[in-house]
């Protein structure tokens, strides 16, 4: 199998990360204007995969006409939680029974997402507050995923600051982990040591990496050689079998000016062809 068949690009609303919660905030002082859609996104990046993910709420379920968009999309991983501003009101956190609407009606439909699903263990009292929605919850979202036919498996985000063990039983429900580094000054350099963390912490799971076309952990722009570092052992990771893909992120600022954008798009144009282990 190619890289490039591995490689999936987080795809938002248009000016997503422009515009962030009720106020619209640009809280990550991003430049330029984004116009660029998921679908327009994975083009743009040679790659025929999407997580669509909700930001700040959008879109709102019902998720047809959205999904509708992606029909022409090879893979498609839905969005069962949004990033940690679009909790929705009701009995859930989640939107599992939105995404449960989808299924058998979209034979490029793969599985569901869980994004900004863990809590810090400093701001908690107690274990059962470790993640937005309860050990309980989980284990029904990926019971009700795994009787599906066909089985849409079950997705989850951490960052390098929910490396610890309290988080294990967790990661233990899910298909496939997704690692992003939010602070890239910080931790990129701990890049491969943070992987064999996560690897300990679910050896039983699928891994993919997440590549930020941008340090949203300090507002700025990557450094050429922070991107570099991050490629070049990605690329190693997929060759060797120890990542099985990589997630863009993404269409929202794709177009926008920024050289990771273009570093990134040649990057997959030069390795995308190779074969992973």
């Amino acid at each position: 199998m190619k890289i490039r068949d591995n490689i999936w690009l987080w795809g938002q609303n248009v000016m997503g990360h422009h515009q962030v919660g009720p106020k619209k905030e640009n809280i990550w002082n991003l430049p330029g204007v984004n116009r660029m859609d998921p679908v327009e996104g994975a083009r743009y990046f040679g790659i025929d995969s999407i997580c669509r993910v909700v930001m700040s709420g959008k879109p709102e379920p019902p998720f047809h006409d959205e999904m509708e968009k992606l029909s022409g999309i090879r893979n498609v991983i839905w969005s069962i939680l949004g990033d940690g501003g679009s909790d929705r009101e009701g009995a859930h956190a989640d939107d599992l029974e939105s995404f449960m609407e989808l299924t058998g009606k979209y034979p490029n439909l793969r599985g569901g997402v869980l994004d900004d699903f863990f809590r810090p263990l400093e701001t908690i009292s107690a274990p059962e507050d470790l993640a937005r929605v309860s050990l309980e919850r989980l284990k029904e979202i990926r019971c009700k995923l795994h009787a599906l036919t066909p089985l849409q498996e079950l997705w989850v985000v951490i960052y390098e600051a929910f490396l610890a063990e309290n988080y294990a039983p967790y990661l233990a429900e899910c298909d496939a982990v997704t690692f992003w580094t939010w602070n890239s000054r910080k931790n990129l350099p701990r890049l491969k040591d943070n992987l064999d963390r996560v690897f300990e912490l679910s050896p039983g799971q699928k891994h993919l990496g997440g590549l930020y076309l941008y340090d949203y952990g300090n507002s700025t722009e990557l450094l050429p050689e922070q991107l570099k570092a991050q490629c070049d052992l990605y690329a190693d990771y997929l060759k060797s079998g120890k990542l099985q893909g990589i997630i863009i992120c993404s269409n929202c600022i794709a177009d926008i000016g920024l050289a990771a954008s273009d570093y990134v798009r040649s990057w997959v144009q030069e390795i995308g062809d190779d074969e992973m282990r």
